[in-house]
This record gives C-alpha cells, structure tokens and sequence, in this order.
C-alpha cells in the first residue's frame, strides 16, 4: 500500500519501550507509522529496529514540551502525507517516585508539562490534519485509575496524580468538541487494557 493510499499514524514517545511497542503493532495492521521522539539518536535507532522487522516506520522529530516542535511536526507530516488517521499521545507516561509530602513543584511542573501540556500543544498542531481524514482518533496514554473515592486517582504520587486527572480533563475537553465529527477521542489506560506486559491493544486506536 502506497503512503497515498495508506492509513497514517503519529505516536508520541515512540522511543520508549511501550511507545515503541504501539508503533509495531499499528504497523502490523498496514499503517505508515511516524515514531515521534525528542532524541534524534534514540529515535532513529527505535525507526531502524522496527523497519528491519518489515514495518513502514519513520522517525518524526518530536519533542511534546516544545510547541515549535510540534509544529515543524506537522508541516513535515502534511507535505509528506497530507492527513492523519491516529495520533497517540504516549509522551511522558512513566511514574515518578515520590510521596505527595516530598513532591517538589519542579516534579510536578515536568509531569504537567508532558503529560498534560505536552498533549495540548502535539493534539493542536496535529488536528488539522487529522480533520482532513475520513475516519481518524486521539488515544492518550494514561495510568490505571485509583481506588474509588480516591482524591488521587490514576497514580500513587502527587505529580503523576494529578497529572493524570488533568490528562482526562483535557480528553474530555478535546471529545466534546469534536463530538459528531470525523475525529474520536480517548483515554487508554497502559496497565488495564489486554495486551503484553501492561501494553495497550492498540487495536481499539484503529479508526
């Protein structure tokens, strides 16, 4: 299938062990996969591994904690292939260490950053071209949810807590707006959907 033809997906830290793990199995359902990461070595390195396995990955420069980025992001993806069908934002998804009663505010600004800014600023560059596809999804990448009336959910430390709240927030924000549209929303939970070891079934992004 030509990258004319192709359906087209972009995942946010793609460089890491579970975004790397996305990218493989949307390529293995026939997408053109851009593994988005900040590190040009890492990345590339992720790109190759995965094309030696006869997958269409390409490395994507992109680095969430940087609007510039992100946009220059976008450019590259609309000459290149002119719409997106899935963007996964996986970006930032590891659990920092820590009690709420040790938790610097530097913690929780990188967490907000990432996970929550990161989204805003990769999903805003990216919609356009996702509105030009027929079909097309966000999947953000969360944690698990906490206990039930827990005032904490979705981690065990402040920064990541309340960063994955926010993270929800900002899902819902996003569907309700593009609610009656080409373009779905959701939240995937990395710990509690089928999959390997705590890997999303990145067959529920499929548009």
């Amino acid at each position: 299938m030509s990258s004319d033809t192709a359906r087209v997906a972009v995942v946010a830290g793609a460089d890491e062990r579970t975004g790397r793990e996305i990218a493989r199995q949307l390529a293995g359902r026939g997408l053109v996969v851009y593994l988005g990461a900040p590190d040009t070595e890492r990345g590339r390195a992720a790109a190759s591994e995965l094309r030696a396995q006869g997958a269409d990955v390409r490395f994507l420069h992109l680095d969430v904690t940087d609007e510039a980025s992100a946009e220059f992001a976008a450019m590259r993806l609309d000459v290149e292939v002119g719409r997106l069908h899935v963007l996964v934002n996986h970006a930032g998804s590891a659990r920092p260490p820590g009690a709420p009663g040790g938790t610097r505010a530097g913690q929780a600004r990188r967490a907000y950053e990432s996970r929550v800014l990161g989204v805003i600023a990769v999903t805003d560059a990216l919609l356009p071209l996702l509105r030009k596809a027929e079909s097309a999804r966000i999947v953000n990448i969360g944690g698990p949810a906490g206990p039930a009336g827990s005032t904490l959910a979705y981690g065990t430390t402040l920064a990541y807590g309340a960063a994955e709240a926010a993270l929800r927030a900002v899902t819902d924000a996003y569907a309700d707006e593009l609610r009656g549209t080409a373009v779905s929303v959701t939240v995937i939970a990395g710990a509690c959907v089928p999959g390997t070891s705590g890997i999303p079934d990145i067959e529920l992004t499929i548009p």
